[in-house]
């Protein structure tokens, strides 16, 4: 891939925010490498405020930034254009940083407080449990986990991406290529499915569904 920072274009940030980004997308592809720097130029800082804003890491962020646009270097001859430019950036910036997180073994524990609530009593809990609660909190963590997979593809999709990677519903519209009152459908869905897969558990039933 071209260096990020070159002179060629000598653009100041109103020239990069008014550019026909499909302009210098077709230019690149019909070999002009030297286009796809106006491209980084112009949504360099973005995307690595986006990638801040899920890894809190500084010098991870600038790793993840490079590789997401050394993958769109390498994507972009195939990009038929079916999106805007910046959303399908988006999406490899987002699925980077979820790769990532994966493969750091960063999860959240979710927890129902009250099973008959409306959905945004949905909590994540971010502080580290008490070696007293730790048992109680793993099992009712292993759980739900488990009943997340009987949710329906779609709506397992949006909550995870809503709980796990605890992305805001317009960055699961674009990472879904769905719109925001979809998203907002499939994870109130999810929420009530949940709370019917846990009613059991939560009464010191049996789960017939996790026998």
């Amino acid at each position: 891939m071209p260096e990020t920072i070159r002179s060629l274009d000598f653009m100041s940030a109103d020239d990069l925010e008014n550019i026909d980004e499909q302009t210098y997308v077709t230019r690149f592809q019909n070999g002009d490498v030297d286009a796809f720097n106006t491209l980084v130029l112009k949504y360099q800082d973005r995307i690595a405020k986006l990638i801040y804003k899920n890894i809190k890491d500084i010098e991870t962020t600038k790793d993840l930034c490079q590789e997401v646009f050394l993958k769109a270097y390498k994507a972009l001859p195939k990009f038929k254009g079916d999106s805007a430019f910046y959303s399908w950036l988006y999406r490899i910036a987002i699925n980077c940083c979820i790769d990532y997180m994966r493969q750091q073994n960063r999860r959240q524990t979710v927890l129902f407080d009250d099973l008959t609530s409306e959905p945004d009593d949905l909590l994540l809990i971010s502080k580290q449990p008490s070696p007293s609660d730790q048992v109680e909190m793993t099992e009712l963590g292993e759980i739900i986990q488990e009943a997340v997979k009987q949710l329906p593809p779609k709506q397992q999709r949006v909550f995870r991406l809503r709980y796990d990677q605890m992305l805001q519903m317009k960055e699961i519209a674009v990472v879904t290529n769905r719109s925001e009152g979809t998203v907002k459908t499939h994870l109130y869905h999810a929420h009530r499915k949940l709370r019917e897969l846990l009613r059991p558990y939560l009464e010191n039933r049996p789960l017939e569904w996790n026998a």
